[in-house]
């Protein structure tokens, strides 16, 4: 039987999403010449290039095509609008993060500072954007296949890059260079409230779960983390469903709800939670 072209037909609104923001960079980029209507372009595009970001998340694990060159296509497309690269995730999140998230010394997402206090949500976006890429070298020495197609294709995204900028600088740096970096903390600055503040050890308390509709319509269900946790493989549409099914009545109450803002943060590191 003929494999579908998209496995998940709703990933074709992501791709939509992706191309349409694509387009309107490009439109910006050709055909504005006037800086304050650059950034205005930008920031209007701004809140597409961050649904981007928690969907290039979705895409690391459950690849949108079954075609391979239209999936690194579509990532060259991605790394243009949140400046992670081609298989940059895959090195540092799924690599970095996934496999080590229970050890500080590894995780590339690493919320604890030398002495074991909990890092600020700013400090540890910082710290973590600037670990992204060398991360991928470093990670890449036991992972050579990986590492070669990080390289290639961070070659070809630096080049078309390159290539804007040399066209039309300024254009570049509002439109392309300027919301890739603030997309790289966003994505950083997210992470922090997955795990921070949280004891290692157990699957069931080392992660938060944000059930918010809008969120989780927002960021493709980039709410339920914990059930990203237990089944990484899970394509994002199936993640709320076997949340109910099988994880929240195991989750502590205070580790999940509509939000994982402050308040459930504050909650989640109370010493009953801690105990939990």
């Amino acid at each position: 039987m003929r494999k579908k072209l998209i496995p998940y037909p709703t990933d074709a609104w992501a791709v939509l999403l992706i191309f349409a923001t694509f387009a309107g960079q490009m439109g910006l980029y050709l055909f504005v010449n006037d800086v304050r209507f650059l950034v205005a372009g930008m920031v209007a595009l701004m809140p597409f290039c961050l649904s981007v970001v928690a969907y290039n998340h979705n895409h690391m694990h459950v690849r949108t095509f079954t075609n391979q060159p239209l999936n690194r296509i579509l990532e060259t497309l991605i790394f243009l609008e949140t400046g992670s690269s081609p298989f940059s995730g895959t090195l540092n999140h799924i690599v970095g993060h996934h496999a080590s998230y229970d050890k500080p010394e590894l995780d590339t997402l690493n919320w604890r500072r030398r002495d074991g206090s909990t890092m600020g949500r700013h400090e540890f976006a910082i710290r973590s954007l600037l670990w992204h890429y060398p991360s991928c070298f470093v990670l890449g020495r036991q992972n050579a296949r990986l590492l070669q197609q990080f390289l290639a294709y961070l070659v070809l995204g630096g080049g078309a890059l390159a290539a804007l900028l040399v066209y039309r600088p300024i254009p570049a740096l509002i439109v392309f260079v300027v919301p890739m970096l603030l997309m790289l903390y966003a994505l950083k600055w997210s992470a922090y409230a997955h795990h921070a503040g949280l004891p290692y050890g157990d699957d069931y308390t080392a992660s938060r779960t944000n059930t918010g509709r809008f969120y989780n319509w927002f960021t493709w269900n980039a709410g339920y983390h914990a059930a990203h946790h237990f089944k990484q493989a899970l394509h994002w549409t199936l993640l709320p469903e076997y949340h109910e099914r099988e994880l929240a009545t195991k989750i502590p109450a205070e580790l999940q709800g509509p939000g994982w803002g402050e308040e459930l943060k504050r909650r989640s590191m109370t010493p009953a939670a801690q105990r939990q």
